[in-house]
């Protein structure tokens, strides 16, 4: 029989923590998903104990490929999924037992393309958990959960507290793109192509933070993929004829950017004890804003190209 749900677990690296996140799946109170764990060609002991739940339990199926990163890792079980929704879970997170139950029932109970679930940060060398701010409980209509969305501040883009109609990707032509900050990236495409989003006040995913995190190790390739992030979905957002309506929450998001990249920049900067390019960092970034705003702007059909870049710091030869 074809699952309701799949469950897309990208694997690389995670042997810590993998079968904490395979236990918390297997667990669920919601019995009728698929786990799709996509091995990205992880060089650890991951598979072995994945392996172990798919002798067990034939809900959980191994899928190898060649090493593509995380956004191919998506794609390639979106490619697979059969289920009528699906979820994405980092194999170093877990969930809440209901997780799949309350996003389910989000979804059907409202005839939802889309369903939300609040989070917390957990740190493991301490124990401790960071509760998230998170919007109200309800049913959100499409424009304004978009608005929410593209803002980033009480509705986030990550991928892995929400459930999907999986149309929403394949009737759509919607994808990861290969780059960080992805989940900005993807999430508000599909969201602008959803009826409406239900939004669960249950905590019940649980990121796992670890030291390094991709906004503490911030370089020029990110920082311009930040900015990349925002203008895809300027982009398709105006290349689909509404630009005007989502218009102050673009411009908003914008100067957001802006302002983080401003620190971002000074930082590298600052590590690597050489200001040489700084200044004109700056310049640049204040340029990639004015391009994200510009009314002139022609939005093109597939993905954009940044006109500018950021100029990678390097620390001072000895």
């Amino acid at each position: 029989m074809t699952p309701l749900v799949s469950v897309i677990i990208p694997v690389y690296n995670v042997e810590k923590y993998i079968e904490k996140c395979l236990t918390t799946i297997k667990e669920q109170t919601f019995k009728d998903f698929e786990a799709l764990i996509i091995n990205d060609g992880t060089p650890d002991n991951s598979m072995k104990i994945a392996e172990k739940f798919v002798a067990e339990d034939e809900r959980f199926i191994i899928y190898n490929k060649p090493n593509g990163g995380l956004s191919d890792a998506r794609n390639y079980g979106l490619e697979r999924a059969k289920g009528e929704f699906v979820v994405f879970i980092d194999s170093d997170d877990y969930v809440d037992k209901d997780y799949l139950k309350v996003l389910y029932n989000g979804c059907k109970d409202n005839n939802a393309d889309m369903a939300y679930c609040r989070f917390k940060h957990h740190y493991p060398r301490t124990g401790i958990d960071v509760f998230s701010l998170n919007p109200r409980k309800g049913v959100y209509e499409r424009d304004k959960a978009l608005n929410m969305l593209i803002r980033d501040n009480l509705m986030h883009s990550y991928s892995w507290n929400k459930m999907y109609r999986r149309t929403l990707f394949t009737d759509n032509n919607i994808r990861y793109p290969k780059m960080y900050f992805e989940d900005v990236a993807t999430s508000i495409r599909l969201l602008f192509n959803a009826n409406r989003i239900a939004v669960s006040d249950k905590y019940l995913y649980f990121y796992v933070r670890h030291p390094g995190s991709i906004m503490s190790t911030m370089n020029a390739k990110k920082i311009d993929d930040l900015i990349l992030s925002v203008l895809i979905n300027r982009n398709y957002i105006q290349f689909h004829g509404e630009y005007e309506k989502f218009e102050k929450p673009l411009k908003a998001v914008a100067k957001k950017m802006q302002l983080v990249n401003i620190y971002s920049i000074l930082r590298q900067h600052i590590l690597c004890m050489n200001f040489k390019n700084c200044l004109t960092n700056l310049k640049i970034n204040n340029k990639m804003y004015e391009y994200l705003t510009s009314k002139d702007y022609d939005a093109v059909e597939g993905s954009p190209i940044l006109p500018y870049s950021i100029i990678q710091a390097e620390k001072k030869k000895k």
